[in-house]
């Protein structure tokens, strides 16, 4: 009876969670694909042995080590979404192993097991947060799994002892909660005897403090707290990262005070189980809600898009109304990839001069989007710069996106051996090797470099003294004009100037712009918002000025209904929105109403 009992458990075991991983890698892959793109280009795994052992010397490096090697696949459709759902039913997993060794007949096994996973899961949904965490979380659980099965208390001092020290060395702060956790087992099973189980704790608050002390790790809460899993230039905002530590000593207390109860039976066992049913839907519905991080989810989604060049896709998310500058200034990088950025931007909800170009706040995210910026607009020493500062803000001082740019923007300035120091770096990686072998035919090689038509290009427009864009963190007009100036073939530099100085409302410098270089290689012809901005400058000049400043018929027919609707509805309540309709996509509009 007892044997069939055991079988039945285990299929049941085995069917629960395996539901679990179903259910999870189809929820994650449904609505968090593009978070797991998001993360592999700030992480870097390198097939290097100085770096693998240099990363296993740190505190809690091998759990990092493991991360590291996981996430270089989250580049490819559906891995991210797989490893982090099997981690984390794994996970649970090992949970509900130490519940049941604890309570062999628990009736909260299941649920006790997936508070842990959804609290994971939650602060899985951070960037910054690392799933090294979660590795350390699962040895932890492991450790108290064959900690608990030990019944002489000598034996279970030595095995604490000698396991919060290895967890230490491989997982990092989570020993403290190997500790702690060991503490409240003996607490609430044998009281008598607890204090004795206070010697790992103070075993590894001085191991913390030794480790900040001779700078093994940098503060105290890393070495004390889940911090150490997270952006080490960061500081975690909110309780998600803490989740998890939290209720696994709540779990080991409450199955040991809950162990002496008289085992569920028939209908009473069946409510219990529904309740927590409901109580687990709820839990993770709240918790996806609140810690989702939905409003970053539409900029990765357009920044993977952009990555793969699919600019479409990026211009079809942005319709409607739009109040996000990173949002816009990757809607007007789209436009100005596929050449219509002048042409087109005002039939889009833009919000002024930062629509196209947001200010340095320090951040990868900042940082990795105006180096895209500033390298389609031709302005290759900024961009350079940018992408120093986004690789330097990722762990490890390793993006691979980001490193490619530096191999990018070095081929183009002619500093080969910086080129040459990066592609050495990207061919120890697996996801981005074949590229960085590619690349080994530019440096030394000029003729090379210039035949190939983006760097070519590029090149063309670097100035004579190379290092006096070098370290640019913001683009000026003049930097712009002298772009266009020196390589006319890019059309990007003076569209972005001209959008600029629209945004801006700025008509004087527009119309100087446009006087000045109208009819040049610069600006051989007026894109439609340009021309429509040249008659709000001389709209009192008459249709045959405009015609000899480059405005096209069609564009002066479209003003002159334009004029008759507003003042034939001048007077009308709302007349910004009823002018949308038809006048939405002009740059008069934006002048006007905006």
């Amino acid at each position: 009876m007892l044997n069939s009992l055991v079988v039945w458990r285990k299929k049941t075991d085995l069917l629960f969670y395996i539901l679990l991983w179903l259910g999870l890698s189809a929820f994650l892959q449904s609505v968090f694909k593009f978070h797991f793109y998001h993360i592999e280009q700030y992480q870097l795994f390198l097939y290097d042995s100085t770096y693998i052992f240099s990363t296993l010397g740190k505190v809690g490096g091998c759990c990092l080590l493991a991360y590291e090697f996981l996430v270089q696949f989250f580049i490819y459709p559906y891995a991210g979404a797989l490893i982090t759902s099997t981690v984390l039913t794994v996970t649970g997993i090992l949970a509900c192993w130490l519940v049941r060794r604890m309570d062999r007949d628990s009736s909260f096994a299941y649920f006790f097991s997936l508070l842990p996973v959804f609290g994971l899961l939650f602060i899985h949904f951070d960037f910054n947060y690392f799933m090294q965490g979660t590795i350390a979380f699962m040895l932890v659980l492991l450790s108290l799994a064959g900690y608990v099965k030990l019944n002489n208390v000598w034996l279970k001092e030595a095995y604490a002892v000698t396991a919060t020290v290895v967890l230490f060395l491989l997982g990092g702060s989570v020993a403290v909660l190997f500790a702690l956790s060991v503490f409240v087992k003996e607490v609430f099973s044998k009281p008598s005897g607890a204090y004795m189980f206070l010697v790992p704790c103070a075993e590894v608050f001085l191991l913390a403090f030794l480790s900040v002390r001779y700078a093994f790790t940098g503060e105290y809460r890393y070495a004390f707290l889940p911090d150490m899993y997270y952006h080490e230039m960061l500081v975690p905002s909110g309780w998600a990262i803490y989740m998890s530590w939290a209720l696994l000593p709540l779990i080991i207390a409450a199955t040991c005070l809950l162990r002496p109860k008289k085992t569920l039976q028939g209908k009473r066992k069946t409510t219990v189980l529904v309740v927590q049913a409901l109580a687990a839907g709820l839990i993770f519905v709240s918790g996806v809600k609140t810690y989702g991080h939905f409003r970053a989810m539409k900029y990765k989604e357009m920044e993977y898009y952009y990555r793969t060049k699919q600019f479409d896709k990026i211009i079809e998310m942005n319709r409607g109304n739009v109040s996000n500058y990173l949002y816009l200034c990757m809607l007007n990088l789209s436009l100005a990839e596929k050449g219509e950025l002048a042409g087109r931007m005002f039939a889009f909800d833009q919000k002024g001069p930062q629509s196209l170009l947001i200010p340095m706040n320090n951040s990868q995210m900042t940082a990795s989007l105006l180096s895209d910026i500033y390298y389609t607009i031709g302005h290759t020493g900024a961009a350079m710069n940018m992408a120093f500062e986004a690789n330097v803000s990722s762990p490890g001082n390793r993006s691979g996106r980001m490193l490619q740019r530096l191999v990018e923007t070095n081929l183009i300035y002619g500093a080969y051996a910086v080129a040459e120091k990066y592609i050495a770096l990207l061919e120890k990686t697996f996801a981005y090797s074949g590229w960085a072998k590619e690349m080994r035919k530019y440096p030394y090689n000029d003729d090379e470099v210039n035949r190939n038509r983006e760097y070519g290009m590029r090149r063309k427009a670097l100035p004579a003294e190379a290092d006096n864009f070098l370290f640019s963190a913001q683009i000026s007009d003049r930097e712009l004009l002298s772009l266009s100036v020196r390589n006319p073939e890019n059309r990007n530099p003076a569209e972005y100037l001209g959008a600029m100085f629209l945004l801006m409302k700025d008509s004087e410098r527009f119309g100087r712009f446009t006087e000045d270089y109208y009819g040049t290689d610069v600006l051989p012809s007026l894109p439609v918002s340009f021309q429509e901005a040249v008659i709000i400058i001389n709209e009192g000049k008459g249709a045959e000025v405009w015609k000899e400043k480059g405005v096209s018929q069609p564009v002066i027919a479209r003003f002159r209904q334009f004029r008759e609707f507003i003042l034939a509805n001048k007077n009308r309540p709302h007349l910004s929105d009823y002018a949308k309709t038809s006048y939405g996509d002009t740059y008069w509009y934006y002048y006007m109403f905006k």
